[in-house]
Order: C-alpha cells, then structure tokens, then sequence
C-alpha cells in the first residue's frame, strides 16, 4: 500500500482494474490496481514450479508416468 501497510490473503479475483483478497478472517477486501494510490500486488503461485514444468514434458514422458503409477497399485 502507498502508506507501507502490507496486506495477504488468498486471491479471490484479479483482473486489469482490481484485485479481490479474502482474508484469513473470512472477509473480503478489494483494491484498485490502478491511479496514484494503487497498490503493488504481488502474487505467489506455490505451484507455478510445477505448472512450469509440466510444459517441458514430451508424450513419451506421460506415457512413462502413467506406466509407473500403474505399477504402484
């Protein structure tokens, strides 16, 4: 926030114009992401590693996962 406050909760809505928090309390907040004021929002996906990962991997290596999870049965 402009005055330094820092605020986190689980992201509801994200969009060019708001951003929608729900806090840890079960209430909702809304920002504007735009104008003078706006604050700087930062997400953290702890699960974009694999998201990211997830591109790098051919048919073939599916193919194999699936093989080996079959075998765990």
């Amino acid at each position: 926030m402009a005055n330094g406050q820092k605020v986190e909760g689980r992201l509801n809505r994200i969009d060019d114009f708001m951003v929608s928090l729900k806090m840890a309390d079960g209430t909702y907040r809304t920002f504007r992401t735009e104008g003078a004021n706006a604050p700087k929002v930062e997400l953290r996906d702890p699960l974009k590693g694999h998201r990211d990962l997830l591109l790098t991997y051919s048919d073939e290596d599916i193919h194999n996962i699936t093989a080996f999870l079959v075998t765990l049965k």
